[in-house]
């Protein structure tokens, strides 16, 4: 199971609303994080973080959308799999 770093989600540069920095603020990020880690691990799953930067906005991105026909959400997802199994790859 590859899931997504988000190291991006508690920054306040997104909003200048007070509601809406409130709201980034109290985001439970980590404890979001570690339950998905926890619940993983119990149903027997390997666990890889992988970082999803430069996963959307690259020229891999619009190939795989085309060839495999994936929307955009599908095709970043693809994609940050992959990178989880590069990375299980060169640890083996």
């Amino acid at each position: 199971m590859f899931l997504r770093i988000y190291s991006y989600v508690k920054r306040r540069k997104f909003t200048t609303s007070k509601s809406g920095n409130r709201k980034i603020t109290r985001f439970a990020k980590k404890q979001l994080l570690i339950h998905g880690v926890i619940k993983s691990l119990r149903l027997g799953f390997n666990v890889v973080l992988v970082n999803p930067k430069g996963t959307t906005n690259s020229e891999e991105h619009e190939k795989v959308m085309r060839e495999k026909g994936f929307d955009r959400h599908t095709a970043s997802a693809y994609l940050i799999a992959l990178k989880g199994l590069g990375m299980l790859n060169n640890i083996k």
